[in-house]
């Protein structure tokens, strides 16, 4: 229902590292500055790098890439990396690519790091890297990287950024991420999380998670927060105590945070309330508990009810997430599904398609019994599976009418009103303008994804 530019963390907090070590270094972030491929080639031309580091996304793969085509022909010297959690599942397919020289698997910035601090070390020597070999077409994979340890992760360089792009979406407020915890312990079929930071919870001193914002604050003067973490409130003790430190340093901020059902209480909301919380997001997918199963997921439709419903009494704003055409999935599953988030107290509820990203257990389901579709874009408003007995493109007709549905109730559209400040209200008039305009497109979609069903 709307879009926003999210500030670069991993590009970031590499820079943190390079700066440190000495380097001169640019970040640009192309989307947010609105820079485009004849601007970035100029930018290139003229920086004349040794080196170019850039992350990649599933969705937007085949423009990433063709990224190091651009930069060569910029920098003929310049050696080309790439990394994220689509080319760490299959390095190969970016390494087909003659102009990118290497990728670079999972959590990137202590890898980048040790690129740099010595050019001229053979790169079979270096931790998580994948790259051509001699003149063939042979693909070297050395060892996976051994996370880094959170005392030893930096917080990100962001002055290297234009950060005046980068506003909270509904607020329009200026806002900067700040991630306490990497790893994610949960085992959900359809999550890259693992993949990319591992399943090990790693959890950075409270202390100097809590020196980030304030720096933050004063240096850029940013007053809201996004905890960026798969799952921040999977330790309730974590939680808690960065909570207390926000409230004994009298800090006044407002922060948002991802979260699970099952790893909240009334106690620990309130702690995270009265610390600044104003939003919580909660991964409900489904409200049917055979699907749920199927995921691997491990919560219940009565946990989310009793989360959502806590938060909401406590007056912390509610966003629900949920996954239509999941393994399992029933046209009447999908009803169970939106019925669900008509009924919990959600002041936002967002709605995808199933998408069988590559490094996940669920793309392996996928590709074994024959679901991806040929047409498949791998991004979650697209329903990139046909399953047994529903196919992709109902999907995506229950996926608007989902939309129509919980948008356009009174109480739901007053609500999302309410939480639009002044500075915002021009972005969110354009956005909600697209969005109805997407939902007109598919005008009958939700009665044609309706049929009764007689499984």
């Amino acid at each position: 229902m709307w879009a926003t530019q999210w500030p670069p963390v991993s590009l970031s907090t590499a820079a943190a590292f390079l700066e440190r070590d000495g380097h001169h270094l640019k970040v640009i972030d192309c989307p947010a500055v609105g820079v485009d491929r004849v601007q970035l080639k100029g930018v290139i031309e003229a920086f004349q790098p040794d080196l170019a580091f850039w992350t990649t996304g599933t969705p937007t793969l085949t423009h990433d890439l063709n990224l190091s085509a651009l930069i060569k022909k910029g920098a003929p010297a310049c050696v080309t990396g790439v990394f994220g959690t689509h080319v760490t599942a299959l390095p190969e397919a970016a390494l087909r690519h003659p102009w990118i020289d290497m990728v670079i698997r999972r959590e990137p910035e202590q890898t980048i790091r040790e690129i740099c601090l010595d050019r001229n070390r053979p790169w079979g020597e270096i931790s998580g890297l994948s790259f051509r070999t001699g003149n063939t077409d042979g693909i070297r994979h050395t060892p996976d990287r051994t996370f880094l340890e959170p005392n030893a992760i930096p917080a990100p360089a962001w002055r290297h950024l234009d950060l005046s792009p980068y506003r909270l979406p509904l607020r329009g407020a200026p806002f900067l991420i700040v991630a306490p915890i990497r790893g994610c312990p949960y085992a959900c079929s359809f999550c890259t999380a693992p993949l990319y930071y591992g399943r090990r919870l790693r959890k950075r001193p409270v202390a100097k998670v809590v020196d980030e914002i304030a720096d933050n604050m004063s240096r850029f003067n940013v007053r809201d927060v996004f905890i960026w973490a798969d799952t921040f409130t999977a330790d309730k003790a974590y939680v808690k105590a960065f909570s207390r430190e926000i409230l004994n340093r009298g800090l006044r901020i407002s922060w948002t945070c991802n979260s699970r059902v099952d790893t909240v209480d009334r106690e620990m909301l309130w702690l995270m309330k009265t610390a600044g919380l104003w939003m919580i997001s909660f991964g409900l997918e489904s409200g049917n508990p055979r699907v749920l199963k199927q995921t691997e997921k491990g919560i219940t439709v009565e946990q989310s009810r009793r989360a959502v419903t806590m938060a909401h009494e406590l007056g912390i704003r509610t966003t629900g997430h949920f996954v239509l055409g999941l393994p399992g999935e029933t046209k009447s599953a999908m009803r169970q599904t939106l019925r669900l988030a008509l009924d919990l107290p959600l002041d936002i509820a967002q709605f995808y398609a199933a998408s069988p990203f590559p490094g996940t257990r669920l793309y392996d389901l996928a590709s074994k019994e024959g679901w991806i579709r040929k047409d498949a874009l791998f991004a979650q408003d697209h329903a990139g599976m046909d399953l047994p007995g529903l196919p992709g493109h109902r999907v995506q007709e229950f996926r608007r009418y989902a939309y129509k549905r919980f948008y356009g109730r009174p109480g739901a559209f007053l609500r999302l009103l309410t939480l639009t400040q002044p500075g915002a209200v021009h972005p969110m008039i354009r956005n909600m303008s697209r969005f109805l305009g997407w939902v007109r497109q598919g005008k009958g979609a939700g009665r044609r994804a309706l049929p009764p069903d007689n499984r």
